[in-house]
């Protein structure tokens, strides 16, 4: 009998609906760390959330043949352990796409009104209309990596009059982006964006790729907002940038360090917005991950169709 092994509460009507569609299969939910290794042994799929698997772990694991992740960045799994065994790796690609994208249109629309200035003055009962009321219609987006989120930020941004131009590893047109450069090219976006969304996953190719170089090709009207993975900026260089005012404003979902220190200059500074890695939080996740589950279940079972989501273990996402 094939074992499925869950290390995190799906709530019980998802498990229900788990173990209705896995006819056949030992359905075991372990939320307990210590119990885990015991349980993985004799697995043959994982379905994981936000919990690391070290190598060593996988290659007691004989029996494993796939892993279904529901976050979209893997990178905290044994990619190279993974690849070497053939073990198929799904993630949870696509769940986060509508609430990211809200946030994404939100930190722009905030950005032009100058919110962050106005919550500020409302914390000391200030009564300040100096502040500047732009708008992000006709302004130029440019989205660093163009996936599934990447995508739908541009469908949206289009629709509020904004051009987007963006970079992608393997650059082809897509839907309501003008141009899109590869990432030998990226100094394009930032030399002609107003708004710039990195979305950049982690990975040994994009550990801190954006810094001072990119940052001072920026105007200093633009802004800079980071929801792919903190690793890919190079943090001292953007708080220079942010203390010098050589770029406008930055909000920020992802740090190099999380949570974030303390005695990060980013608390202070009045041109930032930060907020606690929550941009792909919704109280909605787990029912948009449950269908992935159940569509790659499906055709993992049957052995027909094509499983969503399947992870490019050489790229890492």
């Amino acid at each position: 009998m094939k074992k499925i092994l869950v290390d995190f509460d799906l709530g019980n009507e998802r498990i229900e609906k788990l173990k209705k569609n896995s006819s056949g299969c030992d359905v075991v939910i372990c939320t307990d760390r210590d119990l885990f290794a015991e349980q993985f042994r004799d697995t043959e799929i994982l379905i994981t959330f936000l919990n690391p698997v070290a190598p060593e772990m996988i290659d007691r694991a004989p029996k494993l043949k796939w892993i279904q992740a529901l976050m979209t960045g893997v990178d905290m799994l044994p990619l190279d352990t993974i690849r070497k065994r053939g073990i198929i790796l799904t993630s949870g690609r696509g769940i986060h796409k509508l609430y990211m994208t809200e946030y994404a249109i939100a930190a722009m629309v905030n950005l032009a009104r100058h919110f962050h200035l106005m919550f500020r003055n409302q914390m000391e009962a200030r009564w300040d209309r100096s502040a500047p009321q732009g708008e992000i219609y006709g302004s130029t987006l440019g989205i660093l990596g163009l996936g599934s989120i990447g995508r739908e930020i541009a469908k949206r941004a289009s629709c509020f009059g904004m051009r987007v131009i963006g970079a992608k590893r393997t650059p082809h047109p897509i839907e309501c982006v003008e141009q899109v450069y590869g990432f030998g090219e990226m100094k394009e976006v930032f030399r002609q964006s107003d708004y710039i969304i990195n979305l950049l996953p982690d990975t040994p190719q994009t550990r801190e790729v954006i810094n001072k170089e990119y940052f001072d090709l920026m105007k200093e009207t633009t802004c800079f907002i980071n929801m792919g993975r903190g690793t890919t900026v190079k943090e001292a260089d953007l708080i220079e940038a942010l203390q010098k005012k050589t770029i406008r404003a930055l909000v920020s979902d992802v740090f190099a360090v999380e949570p974030l220190p303390a005695d990060s200059p980013l608390w202070t500074l009045d041109n930032a917005i930060l907020t606690p890695h929550i941009c792909g939080v919704s109280l909605k996740y787990m029912d948009r991950g449950m269908d992935i589950i159940l569509r790659n279940l499906e055709v993992y079972l049957t052995g027909s169709g094509t499983m969503e989501s399947v992870v490019d273990l050489a790229s890492g996402y």
